[in-house]
């Protein structure tokens, strides 16, 4: 267990995690809102925002990877639901940043893009559970 300044570095993942999730909450919400009658206005708002919620959930993927290995060393690397359920949380929201790309031209792209990124936020969801373990009290 982290002691002294690693104590306090050690929370800057999950601290920076609750945001992450908060901006893939809000691009979802502008994103589903985006296709009620009159929500069209809301897309360039999530297509704005979508962006930073994908990297800013990568890096901070990056930065508990990291974090394990500087400051938590009572924790095994890569070894946890945690982390697998983070990896796959990336891959998918890759696979919807890719698949926002086609939307315009592609109705199977309209239709998976919504359900992944729905996918990913709930495995975030789920994810905030996995990490309250781990959390250096």
């Amino acid at each position: 267990m982290p002691t002294g300044l690693e104590r306090w570095l050690a929370f800057l993942h999950p601290v920076l995690a609750l945001a992450a999730l908060g901006l893939l909450a809000w691009a979802a919400s502008l994103g589903l809102r985006s296709r009620e009658r009159g929500g069209a206005s809301l897309r360039p708002r999530h297509a704005r925002l979508a962006p930073w919620a994908l990297w800013g959930t990568i890096g901070n993927f990056a930065l508990g990877v990291l974090s394990t290995w500087l400051w938590r060393g009572d924790l095994e690397l890569a070894a946890g639901a945690h982390f697998w359920i983070g990896a796959a949380i990336c891959l998918v929201l890759t696979a919807v940043a890719l698949l926002s790309r086609r939307i315009a031209t592609s109705p199977a792209a309209r239709r998976a893009h919504p359900a992944l990124g729905m996918l990913a936020l709930l495995l975030a969801a789920l994810q905030v559970f996995f990490g309250l373990s781990l959390v250096a009290l």
